[in-house]
């Protein structure tokens, strides 16, 4: 069953299509030039909280960890080693959007990480 609601073009009576790209979305008619479009901006870019990644395991020898490491903190191949051999290092502190990515990131190469504050997204 779909539960989409039918909403005829209001110019020709065609049927509209519901579209959604980047923070725009809007009905849109299938045969004719008619639309109408609204800005719709994701809750996680209105989140404003400066967040913190930090490290709880890797393992300083794993090539694919340092340079996962050395790939997101912005520091070379032996810096990220030595990141790897501390407590806890930080790797990223940043809006949520990007920790996201991040988060992605280290659960790819099975890098056991803390996001702080509590992390919703």
């Amino acid at each position: 069953m779909n539960n989409l609601i039918q909403i005829p073009c209001e110019k020709c009576g065609s049927t509209t299509v519901m579209r959604s790209e980047g923070s725009t979305q809007g009905l849109y008619c299938t045969k004719c030039d008619w639309s109408v479009v609204t800005t719709h901006i994701p809750e996680i870019l209105l989140d404003t909280k400066v967040y913190e990644i930090r490290l709880t395991g890797g393992d300083c020898r794993n090539e694919e960890h340092v340079k996962t490491v050395a790939h997101l903190s912005g520091v070379n191949f032996l810096a990220a080693r030595k990141l790897l051999q501390q407590d806890s290092p930080l790797i990223y502190s940043g809006l949520a959007s990007k920790i996201v990515e991040i988060h992605k990131t280290l659960n790819s190469v099975n890098l056991k990480h803390q996001i702080n504050p509590e992390f919703i997204w």
